[in-house]
């Protein structure tokens, strides 16, 4: 655990993340002040490396999605394969939040995961979908109670409860940045140990690691101290010991990567773009393929092209309920968490106007719920918060 957040020269700044995770979301700034990367890798696919400027653009409006389609479904390669891939996110979305960081820092951004387009993504199967950003992988079945049901059980007893909502969300009032950080990369490490004793991590998320570790060394080695958020059951493989890499998958090096933003589509003449890297940040190196005239994106030789999009999105999609694997409950709650920035009393605020519009939507249907319906609820959350030795009622307490 020391090493996985450890700090300093010469070792990248991990944040573990899932995606959409409200109250690590409203932290991550503080945490990237006060890490000061030179560079920052992000857990998105290396087609979408020409799009994290307009995704971070101050006048791109959350919720939004990136998509990637293959122009040629009969092509080689796995994005021809395997179909389109969709990527949403939230303002509560920590990738997001980290992107709009670098944005306004000026610290270069890099899309580290494999390409979309490598074969090791057809290992899942046609049927399966491509991971969102933070997306964990679950454990497979296996005999007897692993790591993460005893944690489950000691903190709610209730089968199936959210261990990241659990150890991090539920915990986040009060807290301090880093607190929440390695709280979030205890919970990524025990789904991964878990994983590991459960005949091991699949060998599709070993090749993406491969990748990310390599995007990792190449920062470290060009002497700059990169800020790398990926999902939590990521960041124990990307230590520098963490594995002896064979030959690099067909990724882009950092420095390729940010070449080729200068290929990003035309801004309109009425908007500002997002500004080309320099030149001078990928000395000796070819641009990467960006989107041509038609939108698509060569992501290497001889693999599948996809055509990328940056398209609108709503949050009863963002919903784990609409089928999105990736998802999470209740996204307006969620957003309410986001703007209580980890305060205590600003989120019993959020609980009373919650429980306040939920009564007044049920007596839209004609149910007969007043204010000493909504003042019961908000006392039961509370009084279950104080049972359960957390700073704050958050959406489990309230449901």
């Amino acid at each position: 655990m020391a090493a996985l957040a450890a700090t300093g020269p010469g070792v990248p700044f991990l944040i573990g993340v899932r995606h959409h995770a409200p109250s690590l979301a409203a932290a991550l700034p503080a945490m990237l002040d006060a890490a000061a990367p030179d560079i920052l890798l992000v857990e998105l696919p290396a087609e979408f490396q020409p799009w994290l400027g307009w995704l971070a653009h101050e006048e791109t409006e959350a919720p939004v999605a990136l998509a990637a389609v293959p122009a040629d479904g009969s092509g080689p390669g796995a994005a021809g394969e395997r179909g389109p891939a969709f990527y949403p996110f939230a303002d509560f979305s920590p990738e997001l939040v980290a992107l709009r960081w670098a944005a306004r820092n000026g610290v270069p951004a890099v899309a580290c995961d494999l390409p979309l387009a490598d074969r090791a993504w057809a290992g899942r199967g046609t049927d399966t979908p491509a991971p969102a950003p933070g997306a964990d992988p679950v454990p497979g079945p296996a005999e007897g109670r692993g790591l993460s049901d005893a944690l489950r059980s000691r903190l709610t007893g209730r089968d199936g409860d959210d261990l990241w909502d659990r150890l991090v969300e539920a915990l986040a009032p009060g807290s301090t940045p880093e607190a929440l950080r390695r709280a979030a990369l205890l919970t990524g490490w025990a789904l991964r140990h878990e994983a590991e004793a459960r005949g091991g991590v699949p060998d599709t998320d070993l090749v993406r690691e491969a990748c990310m570790r390599r995007h990792v060394a190449e920062a470290l080695a060009s002497g700059r101290r990169p800020a790398v958020v990926v999902g939590a059951f990521h960041t124990p493989a990307l230590l520098p010991y963490a594995a002896d890499d064979g030959p690099a998958p067909a990724a882009e090096a950092p420095e390729t990567a940010l070449a080729a933003q200068a290929q990003a589509p035309e801004a309109p003449e009425a908007l500002e773009g997002p500004q080309a890297p320099e030149a001078a940040e990928a000395p000796g190196r070819a641009a990467a393929s960006g989107p041509g005239t038609d939108g698509r994106v060569h992501a290497a030789a001889g693999t599948a092209t996809c055509t990328v999009s940056l398209v609108p999105y709503t949050y009863p999609l963002l919903d784990s309920r609409s089928g999105y694997p990736a998802g999470i409950r209740d996204p307006e709650w969620q957003h309410t968490v986001l703007d209580a920035a980890g305060d205590p009393a600003a989120l019993h605020e959020a609980l009373v106007r919650t429980a306040v519009r939920v009564c007044a939507a049920l007596r839209e249907q004609g149910h007969p719920y007043g204010p000493a319906d909504g003042r019961e609820v908000v006392r039961v959350a509370g009084d279950l918060a104080r049972l359960r030795g957390l700073p704050a009622p958050g959406r489990g307490e309230l449901l």
